[in-house]
């Protein structure tokens, strides 16, 4: 009877077992229609883990990770490996120090597939850019992808004869009486033959900051990413993701800041504002408006959102492109708004556009902190506000006394990934100039008068390269210490001397230098998955900022159903916030 009864047992377990695995098929397809709805594709995957842990408990068995979850918003899938796999290569965070130029980096095989047979790249350039640095920016295509395809458009056919002199072996030019017209790039796109399309349009510059291997291993990997770009840096220096979530409501488009959630260490976006690469013949399917006069990228963005939401378009911050940015007035884009009846038109930093119709804060400073921070709870809003403005002081300080300074560790994360604070910050960090340490010295009184409690902890040391080496100031108010350490070199120093503008970011909304490419840098010294959250290495037990952790998970809330918990939040993807901070 007891052998009975194990067998009726276990045929039971067996039978729940399968209803749960059509349970957990079933949610899967219900997320995929929740793609670009993050909140409820963040409790859907909640559930689907959830049933898979109740499968497991039942048969023992683990269920296979479905391609469509909050770690891969598109089916991964590979019929051709099409470009070397990469691999991240640090252990700690020393591997890459001081820039963290390196740190993934492609392992060796030989089934792929050369990279000039795969891409072809569209590329304009801004009039603003004079003859000599045109021709440089053929050269650093010639260095990095010297047999890839360049169609070059411009409607100067007096460039044609200089660009002929470049090292590119395969060099189209074509000249149109409009840059920006729809039909201009829907030619181009019938001329290309390759796998994938690069769209540069007014491109400065051109160095390995672009990988063009990455973003094709993305798109490679994911049946449903369609569209890749990169984050881009333009003329002033000020870097961005070029990531912006759009919504349509009564009659307007609203833009925000923000990713849906985050795959191979790319966002998900609804546009993007930057270069970007294509699947040739998805787009060619797609097509580009040959009517639109102006705005034909915007328009297949929005395509893209409302009538093929199952299609994926994400940016990958670490590729680089450097740009010119031009000023739109707003009668550029009456054909598209009167395409998409759209009358309003709210830009990510408030900007209005009005089509069809027109109608003609307080400080966070206290003594001491707001709250007391712990393990699994946010760091209060009035907190993060006095960190942000300890920075920007700071930050505002170097530029004016001419001393070289950039934000860096959690504080650039924080930037690159929110344009903000980190919600569970307990420190800033910023770089200078070792030989500007002197120089710093004397912004003391400055700094005391504005209320900062200034400490000079550490000198400088000789000597690395013939430099000076170290130096460490912390500034400390409202409960806050900046930590403040000495570099024998910056990047953006190495910027200016090389001609071109140091690397800002965002950050609280104002603009600050940060490393050369702070996509890069930080992906390289935190890791993969970077676009995930995590608390700071102290609150989860970490002996060290520089150890490995696992990203996309928070602690426990010590105070469950308290308004500060962290385990409420979706730890991939965009955060409620305030003004300038994170709440």
């Amino acid at each position: 009877m007891s052998s009975n009864l194990r067998i009726t047992t276990r045929s039971h377990s067996q039978a729940l077992a399968n209803n749960l695995r059509r349970l957990a098929v079933d949610l899967s397809e219900t997320q995929r229609s929740l793609m670009h709805l993050p909140l409820q594709f963040y409790k859907i995957e909640q559930n689907i883990q959830l049933v898979k842990q109740l499968i497991k408990s039942v048969d023992g068995q683990s269920v296979q990770e479905d391609k469509v979850s909050s770690n891969s918003p598109s089916e991964t899938y590979v019929t051709k490996r099409e470009v070397c796999p990469e691999k991240f290569m640090g252990n700690d965070s020393s591997y890459g120090s001081p820039f963290y130029r390196k740190g993934f980096e492609g392992e060796d095989c030989t089934d792929y597939v050369p990279i000039y047979e795969l891409v072809t790249m569209i590329v304009t350039s801004p009039k603003e850019l004079s003859p000599e640095n045109l021709r440089k920016v053929f050269e650093g295509i010639a260095t990095y992808y010297p047999r890839v395809p360049v169609i070059f458009t411009s409607n100067k056919t007096l460039k044609a004869k200089r660009l002929k002199k470049t090292r590119l072996n395969h060099l189209m030019f074509m000249a149109f009486d409009d840059l920006t017209h729809g039909e201009t790039w829907s030619k181009l796109l019938k001329k290309v033959t390759t796998p994938y399309v690069l769209f540069a349009p007014d491109i400065t510059y051109f160095t390995d900051d672009v990988n063009l291997e990455h973003l094709v291993r993305v798109l490679s990997e994911n049946k449903d990413t369609i569209i890749i770009g990169g984050s881009h840096k333009n003329q002033r220096g000020e870097w961005d993701n070029s990531c912006r979530q759009v919504q349509f409501r009564n009659w307007t488009a609203y833009f925000a800041d923000g990713y849906y959630h985050s795959f191979n260490d790319c966002l998900e976006c609804d546009v993007l504002l930057g270069p970007f690469m294509a699947k040739t013949k998805k787009l060619q399917d797609l097509g580009i408006d040959e009517k639109l006069h102006f705005g034909a990228f915007q328009d297949l963005f929005w395509r893209l959102k409302l009538k093929h939401p199952e299609k994926v378009v994400a940016s990958c911050p670490d590729v680089m492109f450097d740009t010119y940015e031009q000023e739109v007035p707003d009668e550029k884009f009456v054909h598209l708004t009167q395409k998409w009846d759209v009358k309003k038109w709210v830009e990510s930093n408030g900007r209005v556009r009005w089509y069809g119709c027109r109608r003609g804060g307080h400080a966070h400073d206290n003594k001491s902190s707001c709250g007391i921070s712990a393990t699994g709870l946010a760091v209060p809003p009035c907190d993060l506000e006095n960190l942000a403005d300890m920075v920007k002081f700071i930050m505002k300080e170097c530029e004016n006394a001419g001393i070289y300074c950039e934000v860096m560790e959690g504080s650039q994360l924080g930037a690159v990934k929110l344009k903000k604070v980190l919600p569970w910050e307990r420190d800033a960090d910023i770089q200078f100039l070792s030989e500007n340490y002197t120089a710093i010295q004397k912004l003391r009184p400055r700094f005391e008068a504005a209320g900062y409690k200034f400490e000079d902890r550490k000198g400088t040391e000789c000597c690395t390269d013939g430099r000076k080496t170290s130096g460490i100031f912390v500034i400390y108010r409202n409960g806050w210490g900046v930590d403040f350490y000495g570099r024998p070199k910056l990047e953006s120093e190495m910027l200016v001397a090389n001609g071109q503008q140091p690397t800002k970011v965002m950050f609280a909304v104002q603009w600050v230098t940060a490393m050369r490419n702070p996509g890069l840098s930080s992906r390289n010294r935190y890791g993969p998955n970077i676009y995930r959250h995590v608390e700071h290495w102290y609150y989860i037990g970490m002996k060290s900022g520089g150890m490995r952790y696992k990203s996309g998970v928070f602690t426990k809330c010590p105070k469950p159903g308290h308004i500060g918990c962290l385990n409420q939040l979706r730890p991939d993807g965009n955060l409620p916030s305030g003004d300038s901070f994170v709440t």
